[in-house]
């Protein structure tokens, strides 16, 4: 199957290029699935890299044509975040997606946000494999669907139009985890966002003493597990690694 890998993205300054899109980007590069374009669809970021890096063309642009394996589809406005519900601009990239995947003739959308991370070759498979239907991961921690990894098939694009055109106004009552309508929930890979996940404090549970020096230490931190599928909000800190077998 035709196949497109994108992230939704907001690159505030150079240095968030760096640290997370550039990082995204580097890691995918060569990553095993089979895809014939990794795009970023940007909501009016101040701060593009250089074209030799990461062409950006406009949100309306034909991009058929385009040969370039990487683009950044960008809007010219920024629409953000207004509330941790409330994130018109991350539901307007998303949601463009599949006008992108129309337009380049893909069979499959798979979503992998800017601070997710694959890590095994058993999830790899699974994604490269999926024909049909529309299916999230699992996030432990917080007890709902992990929507910052998706694959999309075609078989499901009319069920996004859909979704789409029923919500112009990109203003939902509700996260994105609790909104979207696919169709399976696949808890059986394991991952979830660490990086949110503190060790046993004991005593200095509370989070009044967040700002104790020792409390910054990564020995308090949940280490991302040597078995992992996947990771999602992961930070510059976590030794990401794709294990190419096992």
């Amino acid at each position: 199957m035709k196949s497109i890998i994108f992230c939704t993205s907001y690159i505030r300054d150079a240095d968030a290029w760096k640290t997370r899109y550039q990082r995204w980007l580097d890691y995918y590069q060569d990553f095993p699935l089979d895809v014939v374009k990794r795009v970023m669809i940007d909501d009016g970021s101040p701060y593009l890299p250089p074209a030799e890096i990461i062409k950006t063309v406009s949100h309306t642009a034909p991009l058929a044509s385009l040969e370039d394996k990487n683009l950044i589809v960008r809007f010219d406005d920024n629409l953000g975040r207004q509330s941790i519900k409330d994130y018109p601009g991350w539901w307007r990239s998303f949601l463009h997606s599949v006008e992108v995947a129309r337009e380049l003739g893909a069979d499959k959308i798979i979503h992998i946000e800017s601070d997710a991370y694959i890590l095994s070759p058993r999830l790899r498979d699974f994604i490269d494999q999926a024909s049909s239907g529309w299916h999230v991961l699992w996030t432990e921690h917080n007890n709902f669907p992990e929507t910052a990894i998706q694959v999309i098939c075609r078989d499901q694009f009319e069920v996004f139009e859909d979704f789409k055109r029923k919500n112009p106004t990109l203003h939902f009552p509700d996260m994105a985890e609790h909104m979207l309508p696919f169709t399976a929930v696949n808890k059986e890979f394991k991952g979830d966002r660490y990086s949110e996940l503190k060790r046993n404090r004991g005593i200095f549970k509370s989070k009044k003493f967040n700002f104790l020096p020792i409390f910054q230490w990564n020995f308090f931190k949940v280490q991302v597990p040597a078995d992992a599928d996947f990771v999602t909000q992961g930070v510059s800190s976590q030794h990401l690694e794709y294990r190419r077998h096992g």
